[in-house]
């Protein structure tokens, strides 16, 4: 059991930072929002918690909040003059925007963030933001550039010797090798993003994993296999309250149990996931999940 915020030390940026990693979003939350309490307004370390803040609330599913978080950051981050911090929350704002389906604005978002980092020498930010590009131009359907931007995100990854980060970056290479029916190579990529996201501990890490696994086994025509994977997945998301993954897995869900046969049960995961879609404002995923259902 996680103890009470209350019951504990006082909080600091690295025990909130721990509670996410662990997928623990409400306990993040309330650790955020002691810790702020005594953070001297408008200095680096503010600027560092809100940032922080975002994510958490991103994560949570609390879109509009986050996109408040974020754009609180990019105005500290222009009074300090710190252009990196302003970049972090402008990457932020493009997973706001890419989940809305604004896919031009979040692509601009994206290299704009990109570019600072670059010039910073900033690896971290230079892996997350190589991986969100990737996630734009594979949901585009360029797989070209989805590719070029998922290697860059790997390479930058590895350089920092972040594991968490290299899982994050080896699973978009593996969501870009199934897009393009390069099973082998999906299954090859996934091998080191378990390893990984293991080794790093975090929760959503592991989680987007076990996704992938799934996702992987309706594509080699194993729906029974599928349907089973995802369903744990579901649950995980669930518990996590991580809005997005849910819905990702109750959506896969959707389409194993239909290839099934075995309609009631794809029906209830379609509602499920356009519930966490809905209440997300995922356009996109919205999109895809009336295609999927009318196909």
């Amino acid at each position: 059991m996680t103890p009470d915020p209350g019951d504990s030390a006082p909080p600091t940026i690295a025990t909130v930072l721990a509670a996410a990693r662990r997928g623990d979003f409400r306990v993040a939350s309330q650790l955020a929002d002691a810790l702020a309490d005594q953070t001297p307004p408008g200095s680096p370390e503010a600027l560092r918690l809100v940032n922080i803040r975002g994510g958490i609330a991103f994560e949570r599913g609390e879109l509009d909040r986050a996109e408040a978080w974020f754009e609180e950051a990019i105005r500290l981050a222009n009074d300090l003059d710190d252009p990196q911090g302003a970049a972090k929350a402008a990457n932020n704002l493009g997973s706001i925007a890419h989940l809305r389906g604004k896919n031009v604005l979040a692509a601009s978002l994206y290299a704009g963030a990109l570019e600072i980092h670059r010039a910073a020498g900033d690896l971290v930010g230079e892996a997350q933001t190589e991986h969100n590009l990737g996630l734009v131009h594979r949901q585009l359907g360029e797989y070209e550039l989805a590719q070029s931007h998922a290697d860059r995100a790997i390479a930058a990854a590895r350089a920092t010797e972040d594991s968490g980060l290299l899982a994050l970056a080896l699973t978009g290479a593996v969501a870009v090798a199934i897009s393009r029916g390069n099973l082998r190579c999906a299954r090859r990529t996934l091998v080191g993003a378990r390893a990984f996201a293991r080794a790093s501990g975090e929760a959503l890490n592991l989680l987007e994993v076990r996704r992938l696994q799934a996702l992987l086994a309706l594509r080699a025509c194993r729906p029974d296999v599928a349907l089973a994977q995802a369903s744990e997945a579901y649950l995980a998301a669930h518990r996590l309250g991580s809005l997005h993954l849910a819905g990702e897995c109750a959506a896969l869900c959707a389409q194993a149990a239909r290839q099934l046969e075995r309609q009631r049960l794809a029906r209830g995961f379609r509602a499920r996931a356009r519930e966490c879609f809905l209440a997300l404002g995922a356009v996109e995923a919205l999109r895809r999940l009336a295609g999927e259902s009318a196909a």
